[in-house]
């Protein structure tokens, strides 16, 4: 019972983030009681004319609104549980200076290859994420003048160079 004070104590205060996700949880807590409380009358055949009654129209829009905007609001929290600054994959950092030039042929990019797809095809099975990514980092490096200044923007047609092997 402790949290559920807690949630109440957070719509009073001046953290008006935490005051909306607390009530927005505590709107779908009761909004999940009544449907748990509708479904077992429901599922009952002696019971079922209660369900019925107990779901007007206006109540099913409001379950609607209410599951959208439950799922909206953590994704709009995402800033405040230290989401910025994680590395993702489709987007890696440029970390280095050019790696040299291989004695490898270009691979020409297809429609829909991603500088992420190419690296890991040229990578051992087992290769992790983090190494990806710094795969994915000199690869973009080397071909730094073909692809521009947006690495998750390539073209069909266009040549790159892959990294050299001596570099890891």
């Amino acid at each position: 019972m402790g949290w559920i004070s807690d949630q109440i104590v957070a719509l009073r205060g001046d953290h008006f983030p935490a005051a909306v996700l607390a009530l927005v949880w505590l709107v779908t807590m009761v909004v999940g009681a009544w449907a748990l409380l509708v479904a077992a009358l429901a599922s009952t055949p002696a019971l079922h004319g209660i369900a019925v009654a107990l779901t007007p129209r206006f109540l099913r829009g409001l379950v609607f609104a209410g599951v959208a905007g439950a799922l909206s609001v953590p994704a709009a929290q995402a800033e405040d549980h230290g989401v910025d600054g994680l590395r993702l994959p489709d987007r890696p950092l440029i970390i280095g200076a050019a790696a040299p030039v291989a004695e490898q042929p270009p691979v020409v990019v297809r429609r829909g290859d991603t500088l992420w797809a190419i690296a890991r095809v040229r990578l051992d099975a087992g290769t992790d994420l983090a190494a990806t990514a710094q795969e994915v980092d000199r690869w973009y490096v080397v071909n730094r003048d073909v692809i521009g200044a947006d690495p998750d923007l390539i073209h069909p047609g266009q040549q790159l160079v892959p990294p050299s092997k001596e570099r890891s």
